[in-house]
């Protein structure tokens, strides 16, 4: 045994007798799924704690053996929506929809038979609504309502509506029906509809903080993020969301979940320099995407990948999708001559960091949430 592993044993000797019997095990995992770590336990498990640690020392940068290696990235056609602006259309697998005239060239998934999208007919009109595979828009919820977002089950739809310029409710629509379901009360300000999920619609109500409400009860619920400004991503199956803040004056991304008493961060990535970052997670709330950088964080060990792109990801709207929990969709920047952007469309698996061209010239494209 080295003077490394001999001093390791001795302070975690010292170490399990300070350890009370109602204590609870390190992890991200939520407080009902953890498990107490006994004495008798804690000792038991020093000699497996120093074969590991004498295997992490020496193993260096070695990927987890735990981790299957991923497949080599496929070259398929995207998963997930996208519109192409030269043709006006939308495309989803082997559909591809003419987009009608007035209707926003920018969709925020699959609902009620189609995608949902916002129509834009005249100055100081706009109502949401859904495009329907035979080319016609579906409006849903009165006119002058905007900032759409669907509920987890993508039954209805959450929305802005303005009654004034400056005074406002949100509502719930149902989208079968096409009938209000909830709202809030009408009151001055527009909120941020952030997204939707497990715990309810997250708000962000500018110097007033975030909400989080949950329509089918009522209830309204202040969440206090330290240094949240502005973004946020919101999985609508998961109950982890990345939100961008300023931490020190640097722009970061944290990552957490709602919890009884309060928002626990689980994940907390910082930047150098003053651009504000865009929030991007997988579906299933375990990656997290820096897109300035083209790195993907695993939430649970802080693990860091890099997305192997020539050149810059972007970074902002619009902003990369993920199609499972992890392949990402991403669109690339090339300047060309004259300083004109060039864009080009990838698939990047965010286990591995290896990236595929799936379209070259992807100039007017915009990719959508599934």
């Amino acid at each position: 045994m080295t003077d490394t592993e001999t001093r390791l044993r001795d302070y975690l000797h010292t170490q399990a007798a300070t350890v009370p019997d109602n204590a609870q095990g390190p992890g991200l995992e939520p407080p009902e799924r953890r498990r107490t770590w006994p004495v008798l336990a804690a000792a038991a498990a020093i000699v497996v704690v120093v074969v590991l640690a004498a295997s992490l020392l020496s193993r260096g940068d070695r990927p987890d053996p735990a981790r299957r290696p991923a497949p080599p990235v496929s070259g398929a056609a995207p998963q997930v929506p996208y519109t192409v602006y030269e043709e006006n259309s939308l495309h989803d697998g082997k559909q591809k929809v003419r987009i009608p005239k007035g209707v926003d060239g920018f969709f925020f998934g699959r609902a009620g038979g189609g995608w949902l999208g916002q129509q834009m007919p005249g100055a100081g009109r706009f109502r949401p609504g859904i495009l329907l595979p035979n080319g016609t828009f579906r409006t849903l919820g009165p006119d002058r309502s905007g900032f759409q977002v669907l509920s987890p089950d993508r039954k209805q739809v959450a929305m802005f509506h303005y009654l004034s310029n400056t005074r406002g409710q949100v509502i719930v629509v149902d989208i079968q029906s096409g009938k209000q379901v909830a709202q809030l009360p009408a009151a001055a300000g527009s909120p941020e509809l952030l997204g939707w999920n497990q715990d309810g619609l997250w708000m962000n109500r500018g110097k007033a903080g975030l909400v989080v409400w949950q329509p089918a009860s009522g209830r309204r619920r202040p969440v206090s993020i330290a240094g949240f400004d502005g973004s946020a991503a919101i999985p609508p199956a998961a109950g982890t969301i990345v939100v961008s803040a300023k931490v020190d004056g640097k722009p970061c991304l944290k990552a957490g979940a709602l919890r009884d008493d309060g928002f626990k961060v689980l994940r907390e990535y910082c930047a150098e320099g003053q651009a504000h970052l865009y929030p991007v997670l997988s579906p299933d709330g375990r990656t997290m995407i820096q897109s300035e950088r083209a790195e993907a964080i695993d939430i649970n060990t802080g693990q860091v990948t890099k997305l192997q792109l020539k050149d810059r990801m972007t970074d902002t709207l619009p902003l990369p999708v993920f199609e499972n929990g992890t392949q990402l969709l991403t669109l690339t920047e090339t300047i060309a001559a004259g300083g004109v952007v060039h864009n080009q469309l990838f698939r990047c698996d965010v286990t591995s960091g290896e990236c595929k061209l799936l379209v070259e010239k992807a100039d007017g494209w915009t990719i959508h949430e599934p």
